[in-house]
C-alpha cells in the first residue's frame, strides 16, 4: 500500500475463519524473532474475563490496544471490538477463530465492529501452537454489562504502532477510526510491501497520543522483517 492512501473496511463475519492480511503471518513473524517478556506466558489453557464491561472505554483504550502481538502468544484482546480481536489474533499467528454471543441468545455477529470482546479462551497471555482454536464471548455494544456504541468520527489518540506488523497496525488505525494511512520504506530504498504481515512499522506520523480528526492522514514507516530496527 506504498505511495497510495487507503479507506479500510472492517465488518468480516467471526466463524472460525482467516482475516484479511492473513498471508505470510507464520514467515513474518518467525523471521523478526519475536522476544516474549519473562513472566508474560502461562502454561495451561483457561480463559480471561472482563467481569465490569461498563469500564472499558472505545476499542482503542483496551489494554491489549498497543501491545505488538507476538506469534506463539495468545494476545490479550478483553474490551477490543470483535474485529480488532480477529485481526490481533491473526497478527499472533491464529487462524482457527470463534465467536460466541454471552448473553446465550445465540445471536449471530454479523457485523464484528458491533461487539465488544467480554472473555477469551485460552487466556491472554498463554501460549499456543498456531492451530489452537481461539474463543471470543462477546455482547454487543450498548448491552446491558457492555460500554456504549464507540463514536469513531470523534476525534481522538493516535495508537502507538511501533514494533506492529504494518498489517496489524493498519488494523488497529481502522478500528480507532483513522481510515486514511499509507506506508513507506524506512530504508528510504522505496520499496513496496506487498506482504504486510512481512514488514515492521519502526515510526508514524503524526506522532502517537495526542487528539487527532479521523481524517488525519498517517504514514507508517517499516522495514521487512529481519533487517536491523529498534523492535
Amino acid at each position: 500500500m506504498h505511495g497510495k492512501w487507503v479507506a479500510l473496511i472492517g465488518g468480516a463475519t467471526a466463524v472460525a475463519i482467516g482475516i484479511t492480511g492473513a498471508t505470510g503471518v507464520a514467515s513474518a513473524r518467525s523471521a523478526r524473532g519475536d522476544r516474549q517478556q519473562p513472566g508474560s506466558v502461562r502454561a495451561a489453557t483457561a480463559t480471561t474475563t472482563r467481569p465490569d464491561q461498563t469500564t472499558c472505554g472505545p476499542p482503542d483504550r483496551a489494554p491489549g490496544c498497543g501491545v505488538a502481538a507476538e506469534t506463539g502468544v495468545v494476545p490479550d484482546v478483553g474490551c477490543m471490538d470483535l474485529q480488532l480481536a480477529q485481526d490481533k489474533a491473526q497478527a499472533a499467528g491464529y487462524s482457527h477463530l470463534s465467536s460466541q454471543d454471552a448473553t446465550g441468545r445465540g445471536r449471530h455477529q454479523w457485523y464484528d465492529r458491533n461487539w465488544v470482546v467480554i472473555s477469551q479462551t485460552p487466556a491472554a497471555g498463554t501460549k499456543a501452537p498456531p492451530g489452537t482454536q481461539l474463543v471470543f464471548r462477546v455482547l454487543a455494544y450498548g448491552d446491558r454489562g457492555a460500554p456504549p456504541v464507540p463514536n469513531r468520527t470523534r476525534p481522538g489518540p493516535l495508537p502507538k504502532l511501533l514494533c506492529f506488523d504494518l498489517q496489524e497496525a493498519e488494523d488497529t488505525l481502522q478500528s480507532a477510526g483513522f481510515t486514511r494511512m499509507t506506508s513507506e520504506d524506512a530504508t528510504g530504498r522505496g520499496r513496496h510491501s506487498i506482504i504486510d504481515r512481512d514488514w515492521t512499522v519502526t515510526g508514524q506520523a503524526p506522532t502517537p497520543g495526542g487528539t487527532y480528526p479521523k481524517s488525519t492522514k498517517v504514514v507508517l514507516k517499516a522495514v521487512k522483517d529481519g533487517e536491523p530496527s529498534s523492535c
